[in-house]
């Protein structure tokens, strides 16, 4: 309703501070620091001789910040294993969002730095495009070069705000009704000591938590994108069926697509490139660090620096070799996907390695007489949410004569009171059940 786009983006800079303070309090502080400085470096970049100097020092400052804030406690209780009194309360003093935000003013003086028409003018539209509150706290990771020019011109209707209230729809029904439904049967069986589990209750937690996990950011990225839209905004995909693949190099093409992208641009393309007279083994050697470091980036901690390395291990060797052998297999190589995926997903969920190590053990033994197996955790209502669950985790095509014939407008008519019925579902669910945050806030 604002009639010009520098009110709106003030507009919506002032909802963006809000949206953070409410949650961070002085902690605006940080985010607002890390996007002035982003200009800032980007102005020293462009116009002087020391652009090389500027940007290494800018990259220093940033992954200093993140280490102080996300993994200064983890390296002196758990890797120097000194005295971590007081110091575990630098994780617990974590800002939400820290790393997208980081990586976003990281990307950015990266960009300038290697092409001067990246820069921009104006600090506002910088620090605007790092706080803007829809992508802020879990992406999508956005380049300067894809929001930037919609910052400066974009254009309003009455079909994208639908659309946008649509998709967003869609998000919540994703994160509070599949999510965490299934999340209360991942703790019930996860959190049950691992002597006491069957292996095929163990598969139901992990294959449950498999699909929790992608509801859970799939959702909160389909309302961060559905909130663009209603602001004028074409936010990135950031999901594309990722359970269909048929490597672990296509499920990162499907999975998180923008932190893949980062990953390729930032971390992986230097590393290849400083290691190309090796040929495949530079190759291999920079996915490891590539993806352990990817491992690490999601949370500091011994399970997810072993979870990144396991993908980062078989990018290495479909690279080497085994890539051209799935191209063959088809539905074995599907199945050798999602293999790989949930038996490593374990490393995620579960509290230490010890606790994986048990777990996954558990999943490959058979269970003693004594074992809880499936029946005592599967409810009627978890069985028809996982079935659901795994549906909508293919892509699904209506025919041809339900989307172009006399019966679409019907269907459409359909599809917008299912959503409204699942909206009500899911507006009764979130207040009326205990606070579920984003498995990703804690990322």
């Amino acid at each position: 309703m604002l009639p010009k786009t520098w009110f709106r983006n003030i507009f919506l800079f002032l909802a963006s501070m809000l949206f953070y303070a409410w949650a961070e309090g002085t902690m605006l502080i940080l985010l607002l620091g890390i996007a002035f400085s982003a200009w800032l470096f980007s102005y020293l970049i462009a116009k002087t001789r020391f652009s090389r100097l500027f940007v290494y020092l800018a990259v220093i400052l940033y992954v200093a910040v993140l280490f102080y804030y996300k993994y200064l406690g983890f390296f002196i209780n758990d890797v120097f294993n000194l005295d971590g009194d007081g110091l575990s309360h630098f994780k617990l003093m974590m800002p939400v969002g820290v790393s997208f935000f980081v990586f976003q003013a990281i990307s950015y003086v990266i960009d300038v730095h290697r092409r001067r028409d990246c820069y921009e003018k104006n600090p506002f539209h910088v620090i605007l495009y790092i706080t803007m509150f829809p992508q802020l706290i879990s992406g999508p990771l956005v380049r300067y070069q894809q929001l930037g020019p919609q910052l400066k011109l974009r254009t309003y209707s009455f079909d994208m705000f639908a659309v946008g209230i649509r998709r967003f729809m869609a998000g919540l029904a994703k994160k509070v009704l599949i999510a965490d439904t299934l999340g209360l049967l991942v703790r019930q069986i996860m959190d049950t000591e691992t002597q006491f589990l069957g292996a095929s209750a163990a598969w139901i937690g992990i294959i449950a938590f498999t699909l929790q996990l992608y509801y859970d950011f799939a959702g909160y990225t389909d309302m961060a994108i559905g909130v663009g839209k209603m602001l004028g905004f074409d936010l990135p995909e950031n999901f594309n069926f990722p359970y269909i693949s048929r490597s672990i190099a296509e499920f990162w093409r499907r999975w998180h697509m923008t932190l893949s992208a980062w990953l390729r641009d930032y971390v992986f393309m230097p590393l290849s490139l400083n290691t190309r007279r090796r040929g495949r083994a530079g190759v291999f050697f920079s996915l490891m660090i590539t993806f352990t470091l990817c491992g690490i980036w999601h949370s500091p901690g011994w399970n997810f620096l072993i979870w990144g390395a396991i993908h980062g291990l078989f990018l290495g060797l479909e690279q080497l070799f085994l890539g051209k052998y799935l191209v063959k297999l088809k539905a074995a190589a599907f199945i050798y996907t999602l293999f790989i995926l949930i038996t490593s997903f374990v490393f995620v969920r579960t509290r230490d390695v010890h606790h994986a190590l048990e777990y996954l053990g558990t999943m490959f033994s058979p269970g003693e007489y004594t074992a809880l197996g499936p029946e005592a955790f599967l409810a009627p209502q978890y069985i028809v949410i996982m079935i659901i669950g795994i549906i909508f985790c293919f892509p699904l095509k209506l025919p041809p004569r339900l989307t172009n014939g006399s019966l679409a407008g019907a269907l459409q008519t359909v599809k917008i009171i299912l959503l409204l019925v699942l909206f009500l579902l899911s507006a009764m669910a979130v207040t009326t059940e205990t606070y579920n945050p984003f498995l990703y806030f804690k990322y």
